[in-house]
């Protein structure tokens, strides 16, 4: 084993950064989050509806606090959109991790859902 300097370690750790932006950003064009839905039964009426709600989230996520949604709301909502997966939780999980790697505001949601805690819950 050799001894790496910190610099080296900090260029190689750039590099691994710089990597992983580019893979999230190749993920986004495929349009993860339609897959997954169509993979769900959604039809293109529900996957607009979601799309709306998810926009609608990102932007009370960036207002004023007494503003900014909960995972009740997020969940009431969803199962209003896509009532047949109501209360599924690995639909959810699922929902909220391929936020992660879809377009920018939904990468800022999805931050948002785990600082609050939304995707350590089961």
């Amino acid at each position: 084993m050799t001894n790496r300097s910190p610099l080296d370690l900090e260029g190689r750790v750039a590099h691994l950064e710089m990597m992983m932006d580019l893979i999230v950003r190749l993920m986004s064009m495929t349009q993860p989050l339609s897959h997954v839905l169509e993979q769900f039964g959604a039809t293109r009426t529900q996957e607009q509806q979601m799309l709306k709600l998810l926009d609608e989230l990102v932007e009370r996520c960036r207002g004023p606090e007494r503003g900014r949604p909960s995972r009740a709301h997020f969940e009431l909502h969803v199962g209003e959109i896509l009532p047949t997966l109501r209360g599924n939780r690995d639909f959810l999980q699922l929902l909220m991790d391929t936020l992660k790697v879809e377009r920018p505001a939904y990468r800022e949601l999805h931050a948002y859902m785990c600082a609050h805690g939304w995707t350590a819950q089961t």
